[in-house]
This record gives C-alpha cells, sequence and structure tokens, in this order.
C-alpha cells in the first residue's frame, strides 16, 4: 500500500477511498483541530472535505494533496467567519475576551493565514514549499507568516 499523502513517498496511486480514510483521517482532524481549536469543527471540516473528495474521486490526481487542501481551506473559511462573528460580538456591551491557558487558545489568536502556516510547519512538518502551495502564496510569504506568527506566539506565552 502506498505511503499516506503526509508522507514522502508517491502519492496514492491505486489506493481506495476507504483506505485513503483509514489512513489519513486521524491526522486530518488533528490537523484541522489545531487550526481551528474546536474538535467538534475539525470533525465537521474533515468529513466535509472528505465528502468534497469523494464526489471528484476519479478526477483527482493526487488525493492526499487534495484532502489536505479541502481541510486548510475549510479551515480558513471557518475562521474567517469567527473572526466576522468575533467583530459583531465585541460591539455588543460586557463582552469580555476570554483568557489563553492553551496552546489552541493560544494559535487562536493568531490570524488564520498565520495559524496554518505555523501548523502546518511546526506540527505537521511541512517544507516552506508545500506551505506555500497549500495557503497559495509564495515561499518567501511563509517565511514571513512564520516568523510573524512565531513573534505574536512568543508575546502571549512568554511574559
Amino acid at each position: 500500500m502506498a505511503e499516506p499523502a503526509g508522507g514522502t513517498a508517491e502519492p496514492y496511486v491505486e489506493a481506495t477511498f476507504e483506505s485513503l480514510y483509514a489512513d489519513e483521517v486521524d491526522a486530518m482532524a488533528r490537523l484541522a483541530f489545531l487550526m481551528v481549536g474546536s474538535e467538534a469543527q475539525a470533525e465537521e471540516l474533515v468529513h466535509d472535505a472528505f465528502a468534497r473528495l469523494y464526489e471528484r474521486w476519479d478526477r483527482v490526481d493526487n488525493p492526499g494533496g487534495y484532502l489536505r487542501t479541502c481541510v486548510v481551506n475549510g479551515c480558513k473559511d471557518r475562521l474567517r467567519r469567527r473572526g466576522v462573528e468575533r467583530r459583531h460580538a465585541a460591539a455588543a456591551p460586557g463582552v469580555t475576551k476570554p483568557t489563553s491557558e492553551h496552546l489552541a487558545d493560544v494559535l487562536a489568536t493568531l490570524p488564520h493565514r498565520q495559524r496554518a502556516a505555523v501548523v502546518l510547519r511546526y506540527y505537521e512538518d511541512r517544507s516552506e514549499a508545500d506551505i506555500a502551495d497549500l495557503l497559495g502564496v509564495r515561499p518567501g510569504t511563509v517565511k514571513s507568516l512564520l516568523h510573524r506568527g512565531l513573534a505574536s506566539l512568543r508575546e502571549v506565552i512568554e511574559p
């Protein structure tokens, strides 16, 4: 059996959808959780990504890469929506900001592109080129996102 898309071997050549699901569902759920900070939302996003992949299974050349892109894009959309909700909630009187106690809370303070870059680099151990491809940016932008994201994390973690 071919190695999952997260590995360095060639992508799934003759894999079935079921084998890809079995190999990747846990890794994709962890990736999504680290990006959105909610287990329930992460599971929903991952299942939506698998559903999109299933609909296009016969037309996708690299199912593992397509799946990962769907998860990352779904997380970006969810975080964008969450940001809009926060801005509207902040305008309401008597609303206070939650305190940061866990890594997921600290990651949630980053803008979605910085968070995606940090999670993909330091959790998924992706190269800058892979991250650039997944996020649709240049490798230099990835370096900038990582630098700024880590600087922001240091400000919150290290008093």
